[in-house]
């Protein structure tokens, strides 16, 4: 029982005992008084019954105070509140499962790196072989035709040269001469295709030779640091907001509810036991 209905029961207990005993010794003073004790026991008895109308007035108007309806309005507005906080609450459910597949799929990513690491340094080192033994190939043949000119371009002319030699050479070799030469030009062009614009990018980006791949430093990270983790935070701070609504104002407000009705219900049957319902 609050503190502020406990006072307003003592005065209006207090108003009408005290109403009850003024009227009692005026009445006792008329019967056995005087002439003049009588004159003011009747004075008295008039101010008692003023007393007591203007306590009748004080009474009605707490009972008017009471159906002012504050606590359903309270109950309703808390009511409303809940529903919309359970929403809430669930939305906030629903963006810390997306968090974890944002996270678990930025994990996964990275193990994939890790594991894409290894082919692509075979790659690489198989290209950077190839290109070697290419350039041997090309030094030895320019030695052995004493040339100067490009491998593709070495070997075209030689084909070239020793067919003019041969009498009746079909178009088929010819063609077969020409391809072989097309396919020895595009092998360093090939290579240097794979190599600088391929497999040097993804280096640089994923699979440095040392310290953390710029695609984590860039990317990965700030979006860890700079959105998951304060938008976790964020999460927290509401649903700390929300425990402190639920238990520092809900429950409080709740019990009062509660015990407001409890004592009308008290009020209700003294009343009936006076005979006031």
């Amino acid at each position: 029982m609050s503190a502020d209905l406990l006072s307003r029961r003592q005065f209006l207990t207090t108003a009408a005992l005290s109403g009850l005993a003024l009227t009692a010794g005026a009445v006792g003073g008329a019967v056995v008084g005087s002439q003049n004790a009588q004159s003011a026991a009747e004075v008295e008895l008039a101010q008692a019954r003023a007393r007591l109308q203007k306590y009748a007035h004080l009474i009605a108007l707490y009972e008017q105070l009471e159906k002012v309806g504050i606590d359903s309005i309270i109950a309703t507005g808390i009511s409303m509140m809940r529903g919309v906080l359970d929403a809430l609450r669930a939305g906030i459910q629903i963006v810390r499962a997306g968090i974890a597949t944002v996270e678990s799929a930025l994990k996964n990513f990275l193990t994939l790196l890790d594991t894409l690491r290894s082919p692509a340094d075979l790659v690489a080192r198989v290209l950077a072989d190839l290109a070697q033994k290419f350039q041997a190939a090309e030094s030895i043949v320019k030695t052995v035709l004493g040339t100067t000119q490009p491998l593709a371009e070495a070997i075209g002319g030689f084909f070239n040269a020793l067919l003019q030699r041969i009498p009746i050479v079909g178009e088929e070799i010819r063609r077969a001469a020409n391809a072989l030469s097309e396919l020895v030009r595009a092998i360093p062009a090939t290579i240097d295709a794979v190599l600088n614009q391929l497999l040097k990018p993804l280096r640089e980006n994923f699979f440095p030779a040392t310290g953390d791949p710029k695609i984590k430093i860039d990317l990965v990270v700030p979006t860890q640091t700079r959105l998951l983790e304060p938008l976790k935070k964020f999460l927290d701070d509401v649903e700390a907001a929300l425990a402190r609504w639920e238990n520092d104002f809900v429950k409080p407000v709740q019990a009062a509810l509660d015990e407001r009705a409890k004592i009308r219900k008290q009020i209700a049957e003294l009343y009936r036991d006076i005979g006031l319902a």
